[in-house]
């Protein structure tokens, strides 16, 4: 675990929070004629131990990069599309989340960047910072990315734990 972020961790309820983060971003989703779904699997933990500001800012964080990525809407052609799905990790028993979007893909040099060095100036600020505060709870993080024409998008999927 990370000591350098420092953690108000206490039992929350994963259902509420991705409530309130859909309640959040959800108009700007709709301002942008992007379609916008949360789904908490009937089997996922619904209580993680976690520092709450320090979570709803690092999905809030993800939801917007994707936000801002994805293709929006006219009045012609509906924007992309952004999902994010709560389920148990199967190895584990903790949360799994994961945030999927299908815009264009991040470069594999800026992935590998913020996988392995925040100093790296390919390595995308919100990632890393993302990366880190999920790593200071004890969870993991994985990137995969696509940047093909036919074939993109991004799926952002971490762990947290559940005590």
């Amino acid at each position: 675990m990370d000591d350098t972020i420092p953690l108000r961790r206490a039992p929350l309820s994963l259902p509420g929070l991705l409530r309130a983060i859909q309640d959040l971003m959800q108009p700007q989703a709709k301002a942008l004629d992007v379609t916008f779904r949360i789904a908490v699997e009937q089997n996922a933990p619904q209580t993680v131990f976690a520092d709450r500001r320090k979570i709803a800012w690092a999905i809030t964080a993800l939801i917007g990069n994707a936000l801002r990525y994805v293709r929006h809407g006219t009045g012609r052609m509906p924007g992309g599309s952004i999902s994010v799905t709560a389920a148990p990790d199967p190895d584990t028993g903790n949360a799994a989340l994961e945030i999927r979007d299908d815009g264009p893909g991040i470069p594999a040099e800026t992935v590998r960047a913020t996988d392995t060095d925040m100093d790296d100036p390919r390595a995308g600020l919100a990632l890393a910072m993302v990366r880190d505060v999920i790593l200071a709870h004890g969870g993991t993080l994985a990137i995969r990315s696509r940047t093909d024409a036919s074939s993109h998008g991004t799926t952002i999927r971490f762990t947290l734990p559940v005590s």
